[in-house]
């Protein structure tokens, strides 16, 4: 569902924390945008192929969509895909609900009507009679129980923690098993709460109440497969090789089918003929695999793209013209010239992701992270990291789902930020220092790890302005830097002082990006390790928030106010510099009216997409 900063040189999509903070993912397109992978946007560009900017996508004649992807491996919807695979799966499968185009409450897709019992935790949804799989067979409730058994059991599925973890849980049983030589609670298979009571009538039951769970009804990893399409879970042989299923012909109920694929270079997907839903605008969909930075931009240059990405380094903020705000905070307008004479269309949305500087608060004393806060201005990261696209972060909630929204997300950032609003305070920097005992002649030294393989440019910038502040603050900041996975490695061993990372929501609520603002072990910022008042503060929020996971008003109100705590209690603590909030871009020409992309919650779908 969630397409966030890119996160490994092939575009794997976001899961959790484990993300690099930088550049929204990027898919350079041909008719229509799609996330953004290291590739096109240019907050993480590549340029280490000779990729050539044609394709043999341009091959194809009327309403054909070619886009630009990262790559394509696996289209499952129980595996973590990658950005490009990502972009092929959400054509092909559809989910029971689905995010409208102007909002983030889930409407209906698969079923036409659905129940929830008193308590909140049984969900009865009836299935829309008469869809159809690409295979020809109709969907029915056994179709949702065989897929979401697959997602919880299968050797297969990534994504089982979905249904199985968290605050939104199906009810399910679990059996002790020894897994790396140490007695852990999994799974039982067969035991969740899935119930097919007639072909049309499915009955789920969560082990507890959530607020959002519509939200994860409408997730991509649900989506329905026909029952018995691979035998990777007990009581099934499996119709298909799994291979076959996973990365050549995946079968779902979706506006698209697969036609073609060649793996690590082009798929080509064309309009379902029992689709549904509305006719697609194109009639295929062929997605050609480019990861090359300039390849992806000569494509643009030449109008073998109508709908594109440009590289952040060719990106220029002063040709861009913005016209319209829309309720999800998009912006639309005109971008150009471009470098081949043409004035594009242009839009730009909220991808509901903070990037971040981590520190290891057992490693880095408290009156040195304050400091470091009170001597940069974000402001200046995203004008000169990232060429002014995305905003300043101030809280670790993105705006759009701030208790209040943006309006109240600025408010609360300006009234009580205590590391100065759009500015630096290097007097109170020193201050701090002084009283902590430090000086001239006693000065704090740690070292800033960024990636060496994501957004080496951006982060290189950043990395210099927090030196040369640090520098008139009394600390000596050097630079070293890793690959991702590296870095990963030595936070989780508690190697790193201090380290650039992100995280992308999943679900549109601050508890995605807050439960990792708080001590508990395993957390990579350690607070647990320094306690404090504050981090008693944040500890208890989360589990008013923990208590208070229904839907009711009074609920909603009782978590709000436990959010601004926990906001508040880390700007206290200083367990992060917070970086900036991305935001996703597309350009377009105008022989295509290219549907607006709500927000970085939403598929990224081209169905409607329309040639002029």
């Amino acid at each position: 569902m969630r397409v966030p900063e890119d996160t490994t040189a092939s575009g794997q999509r976001r899961r959790t924390f484990l993300k690099t903070a930088g550049g929204v993912a990027t898919v350079g397109i041909a008719g229509c945008s799609g996330n953004e992978s290291n590739a096109a946007d240019g907050t993480g560009e590549t340029n280490n192929s000779n990729e050539s900017a044609g394709g043999s996508s341009d091959e194809f004649s009327g309403d054909t969509l070619s886009l630009s992807i990262p790559e394509a491996a696996n289209f499952d919807p129980v595996q973590i895909k990658g950005d490009g695979s990502q972009v092929v799966s959400d054509h092909v499968f559809s989910e029971l609900l689905t995010l409208p185009s102007d909002g983030l409450e889930p409407t209906a897709q698969l079923v036409s009507d659905y129940s929830v019992s008193e308590d909140g935790q049984t969900y009865t949804f009836t299935l829309r009679e008469g869809v159809t799989f690409h295979n020809g067979d109709e969907l029915t409730a056994d179709d949702v129980v065989y897929s979401w058994e697959r997602l919880a059991a299968s050797e297969n599925s990534q994504e089982g923690e979905t249904i199985l973890e968290g605050s939104f849980r199906i009810a399910h049983e679990t059996m002790t098993e020894t897994v790396d030589g140490e007695e852990q609670e999994v799974y039982q298979p067969g035991s969740l709460a899935v119930e097919a009571v007639d072909d049309y009538t499915l009955e789920v039951t969560l082990e507890q109440a959530f607020f959002d769970a519509l939200f994860w009804f409408a997730y991509g990893s649900l989506s329905p497969v026909p029952e018995g399409i691979v035998g990777d879970i007990e009581g099934y042989d499996g119709n298909m090789e799994y291979s076959e299923f996973s990365s050549q012909s995946p079968v779902g109920t979706g506006p698209f089918q697969a036609e073609s694929v060649e793996t690590g270079t082009e798929v080509v997907l064309s309009a379902a003929d029992d689709y549904y839903g509305d006719e697609p605008g194109p009639d295929r969909i062929a997605m050609q695999v480019v990861q090359n930075s300039d390849a992806i931009h000569q494509r643009a240059m030449n109008r073998s793209v109508q709908v594109f990405r440009l590289p952040n380094s060719r990106f220029d903020p002063g040709k861009v013209s913005i016209e319209e705000t829309r309720n999800l905070g998009q912006e639309v307008g005109t971008y150009g010239p471009l470098e081949n004479g043409e004035t594009v269309n242009y839009s730009t949305w909220d991808e509901a992701y903070t990037a971040y500087f981590i520190f290891d608060c057992s490693r880095v004393e408290k009156p040195v992270r304050q400091a470091l806060n009170y001597a940069v201005n974000q402001e200046n990261f995203v004008e000169q990291g990232f060429r002014g696209v995305g905003e300043p972060a101030y809280h670790q909630a993105p705006p759009s789902v701030y208790p209040g929204g943006k309006e109240a997300y600025d408010r609360h950032a300006e009234e009580n930020f205590p590391y100065g609003y759009r500015e630096a305070q290097v007097d109170e920097a020193r201050s701090v220092m002084e009283d902590a005992g430090y000086g001239e002649n006693n000065r704090a030294s740690i070292t800033l790890t960024l990636y060496n393989d994501r957004n080496p440019d951006a982060y290189s910038r950043i990395a210099d302005l927090i030196r040369s502040k640090a520098q008139a603050v009394y600390v000596d900041l050097s630079i070293e830097r890793a690959p991702f996975n590296t870095i990963i490695d030595e936070a989780v061993s508690g190697n790193l002082d201090m380290y650039t990372l992100g995280n992308g929501l999943e679900y549109p609520s601050p508890a995605d990006m807050l439960k990792f603002g708080r001590p508990y072990e395993g957390n990579l910022v350690r607070w647990r390790e320094d306690p404090s008042d504050a981090s008693e503060r944040a500890a208890a929020a989360w589990e008013e928030i923990q208590s208070n996971l229904g839907p009711t008003d009074a609920e909603e109100e009782a978590r709000s106010e436990a959010f601004i705590q926990m906001e508040e209690a880390i700007w206290e603590d200083a367990i992060y510099l917070t970086n900036y909030h991305p935001r996703g871009r597309q350009w377009w020409y105008d022989s295509v009216d290219a549907p607006i992309q709500p927000s970085g919650f939403h598929d990224r779908l081209y169905n409607d997409v329309t040639f002029e």
